[in-house]
């Protein structure tokens, strides 16, 4: 028996969640889910209020049963709305943060078919127990065109939010000026684009956060970011590059022997708080629209923070 707690009522003769996820139609109504989930990203689940994106993803959330005793919520297969269900008896806190980290999983890769998250005691990752559904093509179809546009502007979602742009929506490089000044000016720091004598950083590497000490001994953060990568990419390591030097979680990772986090150039939908999360709301705070910024840190790429400029 599952009980409805948001959204449409449940018949008692409901499919299984594996029936669920084998269903192949689609519905205007789908369409839209996944339109406006393209309008959307991974770190948007962590930031918006729940309400917002339940309503905006016509989401609906139950109680039900899990198959399996560890999981505390399960995300069902898309079709006529996102169908969240959650394990019965957990605190409106742990549902909350399991509500967001299968919508995260779910803005970060739309369209897939039935996902799992374990209960929050474990917090571990997303078991996918159900093959993916491939999303089909609809960017020629005039209903998916329709729906396009009904998809809320970012700003209108953000708006009065801690997260909403500080002065309004400005372009890269203004950005990345902010995000200097705030290790320089804030943290006392360096930070600055690699110089072009100095060693060029290791293939997929972007850029590079030490902390070095001035003379009284206060531990002063050292960013250097590689000029030569596209813009967008560019600000958005910026942005995780702060967010570490801000002493933000690293998720695991340690620095290598010299002190130096290496940070990667590929990247990926922000899976939850951290410092990828940090990164993605700070840079629309400052008036940018992050894209995924679940950068990876690298242990020991072939270059020292020895090779690195002074801090000088």
């Amino acid at each position: 028996m599952v009980t409805a707690m948001k959204g449409h009522d449940m018949a008692d003769n409901a499919p299984s969640f594996e029936q669920r996820a084998s269903e192949a139609r689609t519905t205007s109504e789908e369409r839209q889910v996944c339109e406006r989930a393209d309008v959307l990203r991974a770190h948007d689940a962590w930031a918006l209020p729940l309400e917002v994106l339940l309503d905006l993803l016509n989401a609906t959330v139950r109680e039900a049963e899990m198959p399996y005793n560890a999981l505390g919520a399960m995300l069902g297969d898309p079709s006529n709305g996102l169908r969240i269900y959650v394990r019965p008896g957990q605190s409106d806190q742990d549902v909350s943060r399991l509500i967001r980290k299968l919508i995260g999983h779910y803005l970060g890769k739309p369209g897939t078919g039935l996902c799992a998250a374990p209960a929050y005691e474990s917090d571990g990752e997303f078991e996918i127990i159900s093959a993916p559904r491939k999303r089909e093509g609809t960017a020629t179809d005039a209903g998916a065109d329709a729906d396009r546009h009904a998809a809320p502007d970012i700003a209108a979602l953000y708006e009065e939010s801690r997260w909403a742009p500080l002065d309004g929506w400005r372009t890269d490089e203004e950005v990345i000026d902010e995000l200097k000044a705030i290790i320089v000016d804030r943290h006392h720091g360096l930070a600055e684009d690699l110089p072009e004598d100095a060693p060029a950083l290791p293939d997929g590497i972007g850029a590079a956060v030490a902390f070095g000490y001035d003379k009284d001994g206060e531990s002063r953060p050292l960013v250097f970011v590689d000029p030569n990568l596209p813009s967008g990419l560019r600000v958005d390591l910026w942005g995780f590059c702060v967010a570490l030097a801000s002493r933000g979680d690293s998720g695991g990772a340690e620095p290598n022997a010299d002190g130096t986090f290496f940070v990667g150039t590929e990247r990926a939908p922000v899976k939850g708080p951290g410092a990828g999360l940090l990164a993605a709301l700070t840079l629309q705070r400052l008036g940018r629209r992050p894209g995924d910024c679940g950068f990876q840190l690298a242990s020991e790429p072939a270059v020292s923070s020895e090779q690195l400029p002074d801090a000088a």
